[in-house]
Parts: C-alpha cells; sequence; structure tokens
C-alpha cells in the first residue's frame, strides 16, 4: 500500500522546489508532459535517424581499470581475451613445493573462469606452497581499504566470482570489477547510450602495494586505452568507439553504445615523475598523441598537483600521493567561505612513512578557523593553458573536476573569450558544493556558466541511494542560465574506487519479535516500535500454539497497530478474547505469554523495483536483486533508474537523463564549432 513520508517540512520544500523546477523544464521542451511519456528504460527503440537521440549517457566509467595501479588494485578483466596483470590469475594447480599458482607475465584471460575468478592472487599475502604470487604488503593495504569499506569479498581467503559470484561483485566492493562486458551491455539494452570509458592510475598507489609494472602514467594510461580500443571493436555490433560528434550521432541513431575514450591521470606524459622541464611544443605534442591514440575527452588535472596546474584538496591521503608524486604537499590555504569546509587531516604514519618516505609524514596546514575548509592556492600554469589550448583547437571534451578553485576559474576565465565564442565545458561526475563542502564540488555560479556555453553536468552517484540521488541530481538539473537548462547526465564513477549506490528502503524487512511473559493480560503492555517505518503485523499469539489456530489474535492487532510508527498493545483477557470470536481457554501447565512478530515496513519501500515486470540482471548461476544488493556492477544502472523513476518526481527527472545522449551530441559539435576558430 502506498504511504507517506516523514521527511521534515525544510527538506520537503527544498527538494520540491528542485523537482518542481526540473518538472516545468522538461514540460516546456516539447507538446506533451514528461508524465505523458512512457519510460524509457529497456525501451528497444529508442532511437530512429533524424530524431533527436535519446538515452542516458555515463561521463565517467573506467572499464580497464584493472590494467591501473599496477594491475593489483581491481580484480577482473571486463571480458576474455582481454590482457591481465602477472599475478593475477590464480591456477591451484600450481600448489606445492614445485609449480607455478598464477600466470608469470602478462596475458589474456582465456575464459570467463580466468578473467573473473577468484583474487586470492592478486589481493593476498605470500604463501610459498598455496599463493607464490601473493604479497603481504599488497594485503595490508588493500585489506584496509575493504575494512573501511565492509568489503565482504576480504573476509575469505578465495573469494570467489564466476560462476557463482558468492563473493563479488557488490555495491561497495571497490576491489573486484563491476563492468564485465555482459553487464555492460544490459546497461546498454535499459537505455546507456554514451559512455566515457577513462583510462586511470595512481604511480603512489601502486608504488605503495609493490604492484607489477607498468605503474607510470603514461605506460599504463596507453595500456589500459589500446586494449578499451580493442574491446569495443570485438562488439562492434552493439557498441562503437565514437571519435567525433557525428560519430556518436550516427552510432546513437543506429541504437548502438558510442564509447568516448578518455584520460584521468595524475601526469600526462609523465613529465612531473621525469622531472622534465617539457616546452609548450612538446606539451602540445603529448596533447597531440593522445588525441591520435583515440583520446577525445581529458582531465587537465586529477589527484595530484602537474605541471597544468593545482588539484582540488578534499582528500587526506591524497595528500600524500602529492607529496610522492611531486615532492610537494599542497599549498593550502584557508576557504574564506565559498562553500569550502572540508578540513584535510595530518599526521604522521609510520608505515607510510616506510613505504612512501616524508610522504607518510606529517602534512603542513594552516590554522583554520571553524567552519573554514582548506583549498589549494594553485591555479591554472602557462603549461596548462598551452595544453587546454590544444584540446580546444583538437575539438576535446574538457572536464574541470579535479581542479582547484582556483584552477577552476582561470580555466573558465582562459576558455571563455575565443574568435568563435566561450568554449562548451563539462563537469563529468560530481554535485553541488553545498552536499559535500570540499573544494572538487561546483558552485552555482559555476554550473550556471557551464549551462549558458551548452556544457554538462554529470551527477555522481557514488555512495548514494535512489532518493538522495534524486535529490541532488534535482537541484543541478534546476540550475539554468538566460533561460537555458543544465542538461545532466550519470557520472558514476564505475570501477573507479567508489561505492556504488544503494537504497536501505529495500531491503526485506526483518522479523521483530516482542513478548510479554505469564499471564499476558496482567502485565504492561507489548511495545511495538519502527523508526523511519510503519508497523507489519506478521503474527501474533497467547499462550499455547493450539489455542489460537485461527489467526484472529494476528487480525487483532494488526487493527490496532498496522500502519503506525509504534503501538502500544494490551493483550486482551480470556473474555475478551473469547468476545473477539477466538477460543482462548486457559490450559493447565501452559502458560500465557503473549508473542507478537512484526516487521518495520519503510513507506518508500513501495518505489523499488517490481521484478514481476522488471527482467533480472543473470550470468552464470547467480541473479542479481537491485532490492536487496544494490548497484552490484554496472548492469543494475536501469534496475536503479527504475526505482528513481518510481519516486515523486523521478519520472521527469529521468526523462531529462535519457535526454543527455543528445546533450553530449550537442555539446560535442559546438566544442569541434568552436575548436576550428581557436588560432
Amino acid at each position: 500500500m502506498k504511504r507517506t513520508t516523514s521527511m521534515t517540512a525544510p527538506a520537503l520544500d527544498k527538494t520540491w522546489i528542485a523537482l518542481a523546477a526540473v518538472a516545468l523544464t522538461l514540460a516546456a521542451s516539447g507538446p506533451a508532459s514528461a508524465q505523458a511519456r512512457r519510460s524509457p528504460i529497456f525501451d528497444p527503440a529508442l532511437n530512429a535517424s533524424g530524431r533527436p537521440l535519446r538515452g542516458f549517457a555515463d561521463l565517467h566509467t573506467h572499464p580497464m581499470a584493472h590494467l591501473g595501479f599496477g594491475g593489483h588494485v581491481l580484480h577482473g578483466a571486463p571480458d576474455v581475451d582481454v590482457l591481465m596483470a602477472p599475478g593475477t590469475i590464480y591456477d591451484p594447480a600450481g600448489q606445492g613445493l614445485s609449480g607455478a599458482t598464477c600466470n608469470a607475465s602478462m596475458r589474456r584471460a582465456a575464459s570467463v573462469a580466468e578473467a573473473l575468478g577468484t583474487s586470492y592472487s592478486t589481493h593476498r599475502g605470500l604463501d610459498l606452497f598455496t599463493n607464490k604470487c601473493g604479497n603481504h604488503v599488497r594485503q595490508i593495504v588493500l585489506g584496509e581499504l575493504a575494512s573501511s569499506h565492509g568489503i565482504r569479498s576480504f573476509e575469505v581467503e578465495r573469494p570467489v566470482g564466476y560462476p557463482t559470484f558468492a563473493h563479488f561483485p557488490a555495491h561497495n566492493d571497490i576491489l573486484h570489477q563491476q563492468m564485465w562486458v555482459d553487464w555492460i551491455q544490459r546497461a546498454k539494452e535499459g537505455g546507456l547510450r554514451v559512455m566515457v570509458a577513462l583510462a586511470v592510475n595512481s604511480r603512489t598507489l601502486a608504488h605503495g602495494i609493490e604492484a607489477n609494472p607498468p605503474i607510470d602514467d603514461r605506460e599504463s594510461g596507453d595500456l589500459q586505452i589500446r586494449e578499451l580500443v580493442r574491446f569495443v571493436g570485438k562488439h562492434s555490433q552493439w557498441m562503437e568507439i565514437a571519435r567525433s560528434a557525428r560519430d556518436l550521432r550516427r552510432i546513437v541513431e543506429q541504437n548502438k553504445l558510442a564509447v568516448i575514450v578518455g584520460v584521468e591521470l595524475d601526469d600526462i606524459g609523465n613529465f612531473v615523475w621525469n622531472s622534465a622541464a617539457p616546452t609548450e611544443a612538446q606539451i602540445r605534442a603529448e596533447i597531440r598523441r593522445l588525441h591520435g591514440l583515440g583520446v577525445r575527452y581529458m582531465f587537465p588535472v586529477h589527484l595530484t598537483d602537474s605541471l597544468f596546474g593545482g588539484a582540488a584538496a578534499y582528500e587526506d591521503e591524497v595528500a600524500r600521493a602529492n607529496r610522492f608524486q611531486t615532492g610537494k604537499w599542497w599549498d593550502l590555504e584557508c576557504s574564506r567561505g565559498e562553500g569550502i569546509t572540508k578540513q584535510i587531516q595530518s599526521g604522521n604514519d609510520l608505515f607510510k612513512l616506510m613505504k612512501l618516505g616524508d610522504a607518510g609524514g606529517h602534512i603542513p596546514l594552516p590554522g583554520c578557523q571553524a567552519g573554514e575548509g582548506h583549498k589549494n592556492r594553485l591555479g591554472l600554469l602557462p603549461l596548462g593553458r598551452a595544453a587546454i589550448h590544444e584540446m580546444m583547437k583538437l575539438g576535446m571534451i574538457i572536464d574541470i573536476d579535479h581542479m582547484s578553485q582556483r584552477m577552476v576559474g582561470d580555466v573558465l576565465a582562459f576558455t571563455r573569450s575565443t574568435p568563435g565564442g566561450a568554449y562548451p565545458l563539462v563537469s563529468g561526475h560530481n554535485g553541488l558544493r553545498g552536499s559535500s563542502g570540499n573544494e572538487n564540488g561546483r558552485t552555482d555560479a559555476q554550473y550556471r556558466e557551464i549551462a549558458a556555453r551548452g556544457g554538462l553536468a554529470g551527477v555522481g552517484f557514488g555512495g548514494s541511494s535512489a532518493r538522495s540521488f534524486l535529490r541532488d541530481a534535482a537541484a543541478v538539473a534546476a540550475i539554468t542560465s538566460g533561460g537555458k537548462p543544465l542538461q545532466i547526465t550519470l557520472g558514476s564513477d564505475v570501477n573507479g574506487m567508489v561505492v556504488m549506490p544503494r537504497s536501505p528502503e529495500c531491503q526485506a524487512p526483518r522479523n521483530q519479535v516482542v513478548r510479554v511473559p505469564g499471564d499476558a493480560w496482567g502485565h504492561p503492555p507489548a511495545q511495538l516500535r519502527c523508526t523511519g517505518g510503519e508497523i507489519d503485523v506478521r503474527s501474533a499469539r497467547i499462550g499455547c500454539l493450539d489455542i489460537q489456530t485461527s489467526g484472529n489474535l494476528t487480525g487483532l492487532v494488526a487493527e490496532a497497530c498496522e500502519g503506525r510508527p509504534s503501538c502500544s498493545y494490551k493483550a486482551p483477557t480470556p473474555a475478551e478474547y473469547s468476545r473477539a470470536g477466538v477460543q482462548a481457554a486457559t490450559r493447565t501447565f501452559c502458560t500465557q505469554a503473549m508473542e507478537i512478530v512484526y516487521r518495520c515496513a519503510d513507506p518508500a519501500a513501495d518505489a523499488c523495483v517490481d521484478y514481476a515486470s522488471f527482467p533480472r540482471a543473470r550470468m552464470g548461476s547467480r541473479s542479481w536483486d537491485y532490492n536487496e544488493e544494490g548497484v552490484a556492477h554496472i548492469g543494475l544502472f536501469p534496475d536503479f533508474l527504475k526505482h528513481v523513476e518510481a519516486l515523486p518526481g523521478g519520472q521527469q527527472l529521468i526523462h531529462g537523463l535519457y535526454d543527455g545522449a543528445e546533450g553530449v551530441a550537442q555539446m560535442w559539435a559546438k566544442a569541434e564549432t568552436v575548436g576550428r576558430s581557436v588560432p
């Protein structure tokens, strides 16, 4: 049954204001309101030639992340015949004094069992008999990550993947593959039409876990790009690399998935690590080299400062990576407002001192007042101007996420006055700063300028639920500039060490039992309580099981308590019990204790996915239930969006997201047009 929510008035007001703005924007975009349109999720005929593109876009994914970080952080390949790093394919046949328990060199997965097999050799410690490719340092570092995220696969020595998937993937498991090819295809069937696939790496993390080479950004990035292009080419019947806006439109019109290749690397070209002093010409040549490999989507900076500019300071441990990578700590200052409240935490760490040198030590921090956060002083540097200038000339998609506050302002100014007009920019996996308080979050003003230029906002959903994503995405979608709405997309960061969404209200409620001892009618009432939910009475009885067999007491308790957040229920006397139509004679040698079994049903569960009418994700001997497990992998994105769609205001938001493919096509075409005017 439908139930009302218990949101507080202020939160309700803000949420509905944003949702109403989204509804008005969408209703104004066509002759029919969004309410009258059928659901686009799993619509097999989303697109046709000559019509605006339909389908949602994800501006932030990492299909080949298993090859980043030296190949020993994210376990599992996205397909058979994809390269896997040395020591990541476990072979139990090699156990004992002789023989090998893993692949000694990089090779392609020969089967699903190899690609998604156990991560024992990838993540666990050395054992001279059973795990000869293990590493104790790696187990310690990754074990800390697993513990902080509650990752179940690390609780067993040899976690099981294919075919039962007993331990991975899981919505919070940032250490195992979530982009297997069949799961990507299911997301595509559910409406995914544009996917930005990014090479990613961290030399610091790879060094810290003693991973195998390549661990540098250039070689690791190139390896991921080559494998990605090869992988997409193998499945050309339903996906294809888009190298231009025209490519993208053609691919999506054919109801295929358009894949845009990108890089999200700390040190493009390895210039910082090699202590090089590159010329502007060398920087431009590196951008053109990446473009020649098929790269069309660029992050000028990632987690650490580079020769291009300053990175946003928003994670404590990344400050150590900055020191290790660049030889310098972030140059931080107090925010003095701006919505930045996150303060970087400092401290020595003996283990990190051993592995990272002085990067494991004390982080120098400015003293800020309460309510003030830290931000990076470093903005856009001269070589960064050259890099972005070259990206614009090539018509590439430029993402401003991960830039420091100062660098974002500098880049907005630098790209504002080209001969062809302001260059469109993207914030691909983010949200409003008010929800995060850190420097990486976007401000209203930044989003308004992105909207004015015809840019895009990919809304991140790491660690969210359907309801919180709807709230956050609606707030971004409500932003306009001069009447021009901001086009939103997803920015999932799947496979990017980010926890995927889960909606606790969708999990089946657990039975709760309340008992009143002795002769129940002579004792105080039973107290039934649900915090954030409503009472759902499952059974009730007094005395021995043979006294009450007709279920009448269950009905009496339900009549008194069902649907309420709390209830005080006094056991009926034998006479009252009898008058209610239940034969309830007192029995000798039988206690008249009362027992009530109930559940706390969340009213919001009415919007969860109904698998009686919605297809379920399956592979091997496993099927996934989004309601219980959340977004365990990319194939469950449609399930998540179905849940969002069923929430108040969700249908309007989903239709806006499914305009994302057209939004990307238009933004990219504008970037190419403006780029041609750049001298």
